[in-house]
């Protein structure tokens, strides 16, 4: 499987809510490192770190959170994303920021991933 594919397979799993798929197509050591001004930000490493703790803790401020990927990069073993988070807060208030997402695969495996974006949006929408 092309890297580009690996990726967008990821994001529709993600949408669809498919954890064995994600998990699939993630290194057992994933790193997963997201800003520190988004909820629950930090890095995270292994795939219970990222799925159990963080993704549990930062959806948990949203009704709705979404990731739109609208451009793939691929440039050997690595792949950028540029999308936007769209949603709503617990509090109601909604939110559209832009982001990269960029991603480093070995041996078909989402092994490293980093992330912008626009935190501070993001955390006025949950106040």
């Amino acid at each position: 499987m092309k890297n580009t594919e690996l990726i967008k397979k990821f994001y529709q799993a993600f949408k669809n809510k498919d954890m064995k798929i994600i998990k699939e197509l993630c290194d057992e050591n994933i790193e997963w490192n997201t800003l520190k001004g988004m909820p629950h930000g930090g890095k995270y490493v292994g795939l219970e770190a990222i799925f159990d703790d963080y993704f549990a803790n930062m959806l948990s401020n949203f009704n709705e959170f979404h990731a739109i990927p609208q451009e793939y990069i691929e440039s050997k073993d690595q792949i950028t994303v540029i999308g936007r988070y769209q949603g709503v807060s617990k509090k109601g208030k909604t939110f559209d920021v832009p982001f990269s997402h960029f991603y480093d695969i070995v041996d078909n495996k989402i092994l490293k991933f980093r992330q912008f974006t626009d935190t501070k949006t993001l955390h006025d929408s949950l106040i």
